[in-house]
C-alpha cells in the first residue's frame, strides 16, 4: 500500500528540457570539464548519453522522495538508490533550485518534494477523472465500513499508485500516503487488478522477480496465480500482512466499458480489527463499490 507518487501530470507551463540541462550540469563534479557539443558524432553521443543518466538519476531522486511518508535525509536516499552522497546531494540542490523538491532543517536537514512537484502529479487527467467519478462512492464506502478506503490506479503493471484516501473514523487505523506505490503482487488492489487482465499477462507479471516486502508478502507464483484466479471468481482480492504488517485488505477492481482494469478500491484496515467471518461481507461492499465507480467513469 505504501506507496511512489504519480508525478505523470501534464507539464503546462513546464520545461523539462530545461530541467535535464541544469541537472546535467550540477551533476558533474566541480573540477569536471562540461561536455561541449561538437560536430563528431561520439561526442553528441557522449554528452546526450550523460544528459539521459543524469536525468534519470534526478527522477529516480524524486520518485525515492514520493515514496517517503515522512521528509528524507541525503544519507538515506543514497542508501536507497545506490549513488553516492555526493551525486544525491547536487541533484537535490538542483531540483530545489528549479523548484521541485524542498529543506526542512530542524533538527537536521532532510528533503521533501515540493507542493510545485505534488501540484503537478494531481494535473494528471485520466486519475483526475477517476478520482472525481469515484469520490461520492469511496466516501459512502467509508461511512458504512468505519475503515480507510483507498482508490488506487496501476503503474504499467507493475504496480498500484494511491490517489485518494478516505480516512478510517477509528483512533486506531491504517495510513498510506497519497501517491505511495506498493507492487501488484502483494496489494489486495493489485491482485485485483491482475485478475481482471488476461491469463497470459498475468503470469507475464509473476515470471519477474517478487519481492519479499514483509514476513506474509507471498513470492511464490503458483501460489499469487491461485489468489488472482480466486479473485477473478468472487470479484475481490484479499491481502493480509503482505504489503506492511498488521494490514489488511479487500480491493477490487474498476473496470473501463472495455473491460481493462483502471484502478481499484481497497477497504484498509489494521489486523486488530480483521475478521475471517466478515470478508465475504467486506468483499461484496468493496464489490459493488468498484462497479458503481465504473459506471460513474463510464457515465462522465
Amino acid at each position: 500500500m505504501t506507496v511512489a507518487a504519480s508525478c505523470a501530470g501534464q507539464w503546462t507551463g513546464v520545461r523539462p528540457w530545461a530541467l535535464a540541462d541544469r541537472l546535467r550540469e550540477d551533476a558533474m563534479t566541480p573540477s569536471g570539464p562540461k561536455l561541449a557539443v561538437e560536430d563528431s558524432s561520439s561526442s553528441v553521443t557522449s554528452n546526450s548519453s550523460a544528459g539521459t543518466q543524469t536525468l534519470v538519476r534526478g527522477l529516480r531522486v524524486l520518485e525515492a522522495m514520493s515514496a517517503q511518508s515522512k521528509p528524507v535525509g541525503v544519507a538515506e536516499l543514497s542508501r536507497q538508490l545506490e549513488l553516492p552522497k555526493s551525486t544525491v546531494q547536487r541533484l537535490l540542490r538542483t531540483l530545489e533550485q528549479q523548484g521541485w523538491a524542498e529543506t526542512l532543517t530542524d533538527p537536521v536537514t532532510r528533503w521533501r518534494l515540493s507542493p510545485r512537484m505534488l501540484a503537478l502529479g494531481r494535473r494528471n487527467a485520466p486519475s483526475t477523472e477517476v478520482r472525481d467519478a469515484a469520490r461520492p462512492h469511496i466516501a459512502a464506502l467509508a461511512e458504512v465500513t468505519g475503515e480507510t478506503i483507498h482508490l488506487s490506479v496501476p503503474d504499467r503493471d507493475i504496480s498500484v499508485v494511491l490517489i485518494d484516501r478516505v480516512d478510517s473514523v477509528h483512533p486506531v487505523r491504517t495510513f498510506n500516503a497519497i501517491g505511495a506505490s506498493s507492487p501488484f503482487h502483494a496489494t489486495s488492489s493489485g491482485k485485483a487488478i491482475m485478475a481482471a487482465l488476461p491469463d497470459q499477462q498475468v503470469r507475464a507479471i509473476l515470471s519477474r522477480p517478487l519481492e519479499a516486502l514483509m514476513r506474509g508478502t507471498i513470492v511464490d507464483p503458483q501460489q499469487i496465480h491461485h489468489q488472482v484466479i480466486e479473485a477473478r471468481e468472487r470479484g475481490y482480492a484479499v491481502n493480509i500482512s503482505e504489503n506492511r504488517e498488521h494490514v489488511c485488505a479487500i480491493g477490487a477492481a474498476v473496470l473501463d466499458t472495455s473491460g481493462r482494469p483502471i484502478a481499484a478500491v481497497a477497504i484498509s484496515m489494521p489486523d486488530i480489527r480483521f475478521a475471517a467471518e466478515r470478508v465475504a461481507e467486506w468483499g461484496a461492499l468493496v464489490r459493488e463499490t468498484a462497479k458503481a465507480v465504473s459506471e460513474s467513469v463510464a457515465d462522465a
